[in-house]
């Protein structure tokens, strides 16, 4: 069977697009979705945001909370520490 890993990242990405909520600030809002895609489209929106940025990761799939903030340190990236969201999920704050 084909891989067909992009074009669902593609279809994903249409409906889960960065939204502005400051001056220099964005949130993406992943939840529903498990791994490996909030990681992707995490990847995908802090190479489209510039130095100074702030990106705020929503997200309710508890292995992203372990694996989205090693894979932007890894990166270079600054990342707080998760903060658990009341009514559930957590938001991952990262400085571009």
């Amino acid at each position: 069977m084909p891989d067909n890993s992009e074009g669902d990242l593609n279809s994903m990405e249409s409906k889960f697009r960065l939204q502005k909520t400051g001056e220099e600030r964005f949130l993406l809002d992943v939840r529903g979705q498990v791994c490996p895609y909030p990681e992707l489209l995490t990847i995908r929106a802090v190479k489209s945001l510039k130095q100074g940025d702030i990106l705020d990761i929503v997200t309710d799939n508890p292995p992203s909370v372990r694996d989205v903030p090693l894979t932007l340190r890894r990166r270079g990236y600054n990342v707080e520490e998760p903060a658990a969201l009341d009514g559930g999920g957590w938001r991952l704050t990262v400085k571009i």
